[in-house]
């Protein structure tokens, strides 16, 4: 699931790489979801992921306003997570040559 999407975000170009995607109507909580998604990208450091981000707001909110083009973006472990409304997933990386 490595689909990537190119936005612009303060002068510079990013891209969203799509790691996973969450089911709001599923078993699994949203920080399971993210904590799974970003181990197969590379290592929190043995921290939990709420030592970075309390991620059950977030989840409240995106349940509530499903197919809605809303999203939540924050950081973990030095990576922006965005969470869409759709349950999609993504970090963003800069892309070759851009720096934040």
């Amino acid at each position: 699931m490595a689909e990537r999407t190119d936005h612009l975000a303060g002068g510079g170009s990013w891209q969203w790489k799509t790691v996973a995607h969450h089911d709001f109507d599923g078993p699994d909580e949203l920080d399971a979801t993210i904590l799974s998604a970003l181990d197969s990208e590379e290592s929190l450091d043995g921290r939990p992921l709420y030592t970075d981000v309390d991620t059950e707001p977030a989840e409240r909110f995106l349940s509530s306003v499903r197919n809605d083009d809303a999203s939540v973006v924050f950081s973990v472990s030095n990576r922006t997570v965005r969470v869409s409304a759709d349950g999609t997933v993504e970090i963003r990386t800069a892309r070759a040559g851009m720096h934040s």
